[in-house]
């Protein structure tokens, strides 16, 4: 663990770097941290979502796929990092332009952070009454829960890192023994004969289901070149997306509908104060949200910085402010409509990474000497992105998610072979060292 903090910690020191080749890490260390992403709330809390529309087959399937397909994404978006050495943002500096990348990409992560802020603060609010009830406090106020806990998860976001590491220390452990307490009394409960047989009255149909595993992660398959660019290769970076992440990622889904399926219930909370220990499962749901929000209100707020383009000095103001809405966004009730939330974030997440396809690999033909960043704004591929989130919020053929990566994949090859020598296109070229300076 103490290893995967420090290699964190140093992709965080490095957060807009270009990465040299002596500075190349083991595939290994690169898995490890998206294994430790996987492992949380939300994955939970969507495996219970399914859980009450879908057979138990039906969900693995979904998730399987769902996953693969956002491996496949990572996969070549990572490549390219690995290949460049640089971010997600700055790998978006031609598709988008350097500004167009810069303000989207911080706007798309910007949206994601507040949704997920606002889940997981109701998430452990709703914990926190449920805590207070078995200590005989009942009825205490859904809303002040929220304030109390959003402004805890601020204060630790702004001010309190070096407690947070030591607080993951606690947390991270905890949520996988009570994972793991937890599937093997819903199979012991209910029987695994009963769980795998349940049939559910209303059915959801698989695209989906798939869009719906996507947009929990939707976020996750636009940023892999943050970590993909210590790799030393890219079967490194192959190796490194789907064994960090496919395994861990179905294995949690599968869980939490497996819990939710035993408990008759696919409310995170209920489903854990139905393990048979309460007041400890509580206090790790507690720990988990906590940790795993700090996270959320310290990205919106660098997100949001960068799309007003503010200087450090009013990160800790901004973060704040972030988070205020994200508790408000707690107390409006999002996380009872969580579904909805993920079909949101893949309509407009995923289209980004079919620009970036787009871009690399068939424009570029996968050649990391055809890519150069541009100056301002890329109008082929904002304008490519529009319509694929247009056209998976309100005209699906198949899965939001999938509908709009397809749809930014030919209309940015449409535009940029008709614009692509012109101003609509971005301007002047840049060098890798130009772009890391500013």
């Amino acid at each position: 663990m103490e290893e995967i903090v420090k290699k964190t910690s140093y992709v965080e020191s490095k957060a807009m770097g270009h990465i040299l080749d002596s500075e190349r890490q083991e595939w290994t260390s690169i898995a490890f941290i998206w294994i430790g992403t996987m492992i949380c709330i939300p994955m939970l809390m969507v495996g219970g979502i399914l859980a009450t529309c879908m057979t138990v087959a039906n969900i693995f399937w979904a998730a399987f796929i769902g996953f693969a397909i956002c491996c496949f994404i990572m996969v070549l978006g990572g490549i390219q990092g690995t290949d460049l050495g640089l971010p997600s943002t700055m790998c978006a500096s031609k598709a988008f332009g350097d500004k167009g990348a810069s303000y989207l990409m911080a706007l798309v992560i910007l949206i994601a952070q507040f949704g997920w802020f606002g889940v997981q603060t109701a998430t452990c609010a709703t914990a926190f009454n449920t805590l207070l009830t078995g200590l005989g406090v009942p009825n205490f106020p859904f809303w002040l829960s929220c304030i109390i806990w959003g402004g805890v998860m601020l204060v630790t976001a702004v001010y309190g890192f070096k407690f947070l590491k030591i607080l993951n220390y606690i947390a991270v452990p905890a949520l996988i023994a009570a994972c793991v307490y937890g599937a093997v009394n819903a199979v012991n409960k209910s029987g695994w004969e009963t769980l795998t047989g349940f049939t559910p009255e209303t059915a959801l149909g698989m695209p989906a289901a798939i869009s719906t595993v996507i947009g929990l992660f939707a976020v996750g398959t636009v940023i892999n070149s943050d970590y993909s660019r210590y790799a030393r290769s890219r079967k490194a970076t192959v190796a490194a997306t789907v064994i960090g992440v496919l395994p861990a990622a179905v294995l949690m889904i599968m869980i939490g509908a497996i819990m939710a399926l035993a408990a008759g219930d696919y409310d995170i909370t209920n489903v854990f104060a139905s393990m048979g220990l309460p007041f400890l499962s509580m206090l790790v749901l507690i720990l988990a949200t906590w940790t795993t929000n700090t996270g959320n209100a310290y990205t919106a707020g660098l997100a949001c910085m960068r799309v007003l383009r503010l200087k450090e000095s009013k990160r800790p103001l901004v973060t704040m402010i972030c988070g205020a809405i994200g508790t408000l966004v707690a107390i409006m009730g999002l996380a009872n409509a969580l579904g909805a939330f993920t079909t949101v974030l893949a309509s407009f997440v995923p289209p980004v990474a079919g620009v970036l396809i787009a871009d690399y690999w068939i424009i570029g033909k996968g050649k990391k000497e055809n890519w150069y960043p541009v100056r301002g704004f890329n109008w082929c591929g904002i304008i490519a992105w529009a319509g694929g989130v247009i056209v998976a919020l309100f005209f699906s053929f198949y899965s939001p998610a999938l509908d709009g990566i397809l749809v930014c994949l030919v209309v940015y090859i449409v535009l940029y072979s008709l614009f692509g020598k012109t101003a609509l296109a971005g301007g002047e070229r840049m060098t890798i060292e130009e772009i890391v300076k500013e």
